[in-house]
């Protein structure tokens, strides 16, 4: 995610599935010369192992190949939910009129005949791949607009004025896409503000449509139990959570959730979390910052979350981030791992200045970009004045 050295975000990976020697190594190198990363496979069952653990932008896949032909291979790739979405296109000597057709009908986006000329080929590739980034390009600022246009957002447009902290969060989508990270705060008058942050499990479209469900709920438990003047953060998540689960349309959507309650009054910050990241706390007078853990079940999970809570003695300069997976989901080896100690490692030389927040947005956070990002990255810092 952070600063791990990638590609460059406009370097697109093809993964080409050939067994002939000869035509796999002509199509990589000029695959490499027109600017493309490419990987390289010589059977359809060697490329279904390797997209377990590595996503390319494109599969170019030849038909004729012995024990899973590239029909095969298209159809195991389509029952695969996690690979299915990947743009394929076929490339193969075998140009019958009823195959091409059959190629066709299995969503792939050309059927390629190797006889064509390379750079008619890469020519193809190109301006198959320039069209995916229109594509995405356009939904995208459809997809803006009509949230726009509904007044529907997942992130908050500025921070709360709570005397006594200074509050700052900072988010970026995968891609440009909206997605399932939530922040939002719920100031209940001068002494209490709530501030809470989720990411709904899911990508893209299907996640971010469900936020705003949790969002509802989440606002509704909080402003009603305040009317109630129930202000115990495991009571409102349990509420929560029992109103997700009970919901038909939320059915197997889950959710993970930081509840904060900021009590400007005694200094106090009063934590709940659900299925979520360690928080990072810091104290100047400790040096070195410490993880504060939540027992909580992901919201939905199971009707019980068995949720706990911790009070925060806030001393003047002590420092509270709370963040999402996508601040520690980084690419390895085409693949993503989370790696919780590298984000804490990169922001703790940061932490305990009083400009600390502008220091992690200028050196990690304003440098993830779609070369090093592999999820939604949210990001919720608290300093106590």
């Amino acid at each position: 995610m952070i600063t791990l050295p990638e590609s460059p975000a406009s370097v697109k990976k093809i993964l080409l599935v050939e067994d002939n020697l000869l035509f796999r190594k002509v199509m990589e190198a000029s695959l490499k010369k027109a600017g493309y990363t490419c990987v390289l496979c010589d059977s359809a069952s060697a490329a279904l192992l390797l997209l377990q653990h590595e996503i390319p932008d494109l599969i170019l896949s030849d038909y004729d190949m012995p024990e899973i032909n590239g029909f095969d291979f298209r159809q195991a790739v389509l029952l695969n939910p996690n690979i299915r979405d990947i743009p394929f296109v076929f490339l193969t000597s075998f140009t019958d009129n009823s195959l091409v057709l059959e190629g066709l009908n299995m969503n792939a986006l050309d059927y390629i005949n190797k006889e064509t000329p390379l750079p008619v080929i890469i020519s193809k590739l190109n301006n198959i791949i320039k069209s995916l980034e229109n594509e995405h390009i356009r939904s995208i600022r459809e997809l803006r607009i009509a949230a726009e246009t509904l007044n529907v957002k997942s992130i908050p447009t500025s921070s709360p004025t709570v005397p006594g902290f200074r509050i700052y969060f900072w988010h970026k989508g995968y891609r440009g896409y909206p997605g399932g990270d939530f922040i939002d705060f719920v100031q209940v008058d001068q002494r209490y503000c709530f501030a809470f942050l989720g990411d709904i499990m899911g990508k893209k479209w299907k996640a971010w449509f469900f936020t705003f469900g949790f969002l509802s709920y989440i606002r509704a438990a909080i402003r009603f139990c305040v009317l109630d003047n129930d202000f115990t953060l495991d009571s409102i998540v349990t509420k929560i959570n029992k109103l997700v689960y009970l919901d038909e349309s939320l059915q197997n959507i889950l959710s993970s959730l930081s509840l904060i309650l900021l009590d400007s009054e005694t200094g106090e910050i009063h934590y709940t979390g659900a299925g979520d990241l360690p928080l990072i706390y810091f104290k100047p007078a400790d040096l070195i910052p410490k993880m504060l853990l939540s027992s909580g079940l992901l919201l939905g999970l199971l009707e019980d979350g068995m949720y706990d809570k911790q009070i925060i003695n806030m001393k003047s300069g002590d420092q509270l981030v709370i963040f999402t997976d996508g601040m520690i989901d980084i690419p390895s080896n085409g693949s993503k791992k989370s790696d919780y100690p590298f984000f804490v490692e990169k922001i703790s030389p940061f932490l305990g200045d009083p400009n600390s927040f502008e220091l992690i947005k200028s050196n990690v956070l304003e440098r993830i970009d779609d070369s090093n990002q592999m999820d939604d990255a949210s990001i919720i810092f608290i300093e106590k004045q």
